[in-house]
């Protein structure tokens, strides 16, 4: 009897002790998890951190005996450092670590195209009555500003080993490979990986490439872009190569220069995936072509054009605002995105940050207040397309550009004319719109990279013109 009731005590004792056991294990977890919390938290107040607080009480996950997620210091994203400091870091905005991006998990799975309510088609639905202009139109620059993203739209290495972008941190890189068509870049960080999809390209190449991943209806820009004149994947302007943050958000602002259409579901990146017309169309210049296409299906024989604008019927200053939707230079919206119309006056819709200002930035460029500055212009009814034609790929065809000035100007109003060589003598641009350092494209310069486009100024520079001819002479001897 004495026996069972020790026993009895024995067992007692074992539980009391193994609660206890675990009590101090549970409180010794809280108090690590707890060191951890305080210690990022610390890490986030300190002068060299750009981390904004968040009031959320942040999720702490230890992804390695290095390597910290956490959830919520900034809101909805999480941030991955490392223990001991602030730099390099990865900054998430998605749900889940585990799942990544949500690319392939759309709602609007397997929809078609949503019929929006501005009318707008694309290109495509011009080819059956316009075949010849939509075969043109679909090599130029305009209608390749943006597309879906695809391995075979993608200019940029996508194997070893040209698809690698080092950081100067040896534990953070990306690399660019392709899966089943598509394309992606994997950013390893202390040997964890995340796969961000190369969802929508933007950027027709002739300077670059850069990327947009969707995260369910959301659209942010990828970390990684591609320089066509050193043929390289670099950083994207704007990043740090040691903050790898994806969750740079892309705004209206941003893809009315780049789509025809998307309908915005909800600030500031939220968007209605299948209502995307890719690229700038037939119809940021012509306007919305539903009316126009079913009139005409619906009357076959009918041979004036309704429904529809031609910009070279309107005025002088609306033909240009047709083109200055893109090319006058940085601008906020006063009105919705997408709501212009050809025709109307652009200054009711953008209001530019700086009228007069003559930046040589890719989205900055003000090429029509510079074009204004020309004698050119000044003293005829020019437009921009008796330089241009929309519907072809002109760009390097030197003779197309001659052959415009020509229709002005003589070979023999060229001063300089007994002087050049046979190579210079119908290179007309080169002389008479220089080339300008692009200055917009941030961090680019650090990456060994200057870029550089043609000022829209036509003028008379004596030292530059000296300049092509010393280069000429130089090449020639």
């Amino acid at each position: 009897m004495a026996r069972s009731s020790n026993n009895r005590w024995k067992v007692i004792a074992a539980v009391v002790l193994a609660f206890g056991v675990a009590a101090i294990w549970s409180t010794r977890e809280d108090a690590d998890q707890a060191k951890l919390a305080k210690d990022l938290a610390r890490k986030v107040e300190s002068p060299t951190s750009t981390v904004v607080e968040s009031n959320a009480e942040p999720d702490v996950v230890r992804l390695s005996s290095k390597l910290i997620a956490q959830k919520d210091v900034l809101p909805g994203a999480w941030v991955l450092q490392r223990d001991d400091q602030p730099r390099p870091r990865m900054i998430l905005p998605f749900e889940s670590l585990e799942d990544g991006p949500l690319s392939e998990k759309m709602a609007e799975q397997g929809s078609e195209r949503w019929s929006n309510e501005a009318g707008y088609l694309g290109a495509d639905a011009c080819a059956a009555c316009h075949l010849e202009r939509h075969q043109g139109f679909v090599m130029t620059a305009h209608h390749q500003t943006s597309s879906l993203g695809s391995a075979k739209q993608i200019h940029g290495a996508l194997t070893s080993p040209a698809n690698e972008l080092p950081t100067s941190d040896p534990e953070l890189s990306l690399t660019m490979y392709e899966k089943a068509d598509s394309a992606i870049q994997r950013v390893s960080f202390h040997g964890w990986n995340v796969d961000i999809p190369m969802d929508v390209v933007t950027g027709s190449g002739k300077v670059a490439q850069t990327f947009l991943y969707w995260d369910n209806d959301r659209l942010f820009q990828a970390f990684a872009s591609y320089f066509s004149g050193p043929d390289k994947w670099l950083t994207s302007p704007g990043f740090d190569e040691l903050d790898v943050n994806l969750g740079r958000v892309i705004r209206t602002e941003c893809l009315v220069c780049h789509v025809t259409y998307i309908e915005q579901t909800e600030p500031p990146n939220h968007y209605r995936r299948s209502s995307a017309i890719w690229g700038i169309s037939c119809e940021r210049c012509h306007g919305p072509g539903r009316k126009h296409v079913e009139y005409h299906q619906a009357n076959p024989e009918s041979k004036q054009a309704r429904h529809i604008v031609h910009p070279s019927d309107l005025p002088r200053e609306r033909q240009l605002d047709v083109c200055g939707q893109c090319h006058s230079g940085a601008f906020d919206l006063k009105k919705p995105a997408f709501s212009f119309r050809p025709g109307e006056d652009l200054n009711q819709f953008h209001r530019l940050l700086k009228p007069e200002f003559d930046d040589s930035g890719i989205h900055t460029s003000n090429q029509l207040a510079r074009l204004r500055l020309s004698e050119c212009f000044q003293q005829s009814q020019m437009t921009c397309t008796d330089c241009h034609d929309p519907h072809v790929a002109q760009r390097g065809d030197e003779v197309f550009f001659r052959e415009a000035c020509l229709k002005c100007h003589e070979v023999e109003h060229c001063g300089l004319q007994p002087e050049l060589s046979a190579d210079v003598a119908g290179k007309c641009v080169e002389c008479h719109m220089p080339s300008t350092a692009i200055d917009d494209l941030a961090g680019m310069k650090l990456q060994g990279l200057t870029l550089s486009m043609a000022d829209h100024f036509i003028r008379v520079d004596r030292d530059h013109a000296d300049e092509v001819i010393d280069r000429s002479n130089d090449s020639t001897e």
